[in-house]
């Protein structure tokens, strides 16, 4: 299993590729925010979100997350907060079959 660490580098990776035709230009942190700072459109994040399940080889329920979002003051999410929720997801999922192994 990925660490948060080697999840942080997977999601900035990932986001340089997608990143190539936007303008920002600027260093790429956890605090950095997909919406205010790197000017992302939805359309933008839902590809990212897509790269993201296509490099792990698994589905995230990224729509419950943006659900959360939308309920915000600020509908924002800082890179940090997003692979968060992916390692969350991820020992989610790895813990359910290691669960499921055992019965």
């Amino acid at each position: 299993m990925k660490n948060r660490e080697q999840v942080m580098e997977d999601v900035l990776m990932l986001l340089g590729r997608v990143s190539e035709d936007w303008e920002y230009g600027g260093e790429i942190t956890a605090e950095t925010r997909f919406f205010a700072d790197l000017g992302l459109a939805s359309l933008d994040v839902v590809v990212l979100g897509t790269a993201i399940q296509e490099h792990y080889g698994r589905v995230f329920p990224f729509m419950k997350l943006f659900a959360e979002l939308g309920e915000r003051q600020i509908p924002d999410i800082p890179v940090g907060e997003w692979v968060d929720f992916i390692h969350k997801q991820m020992q989610v999922t790895e813990s359910e079959v290691v669960s499921a192994a055992r019965t």
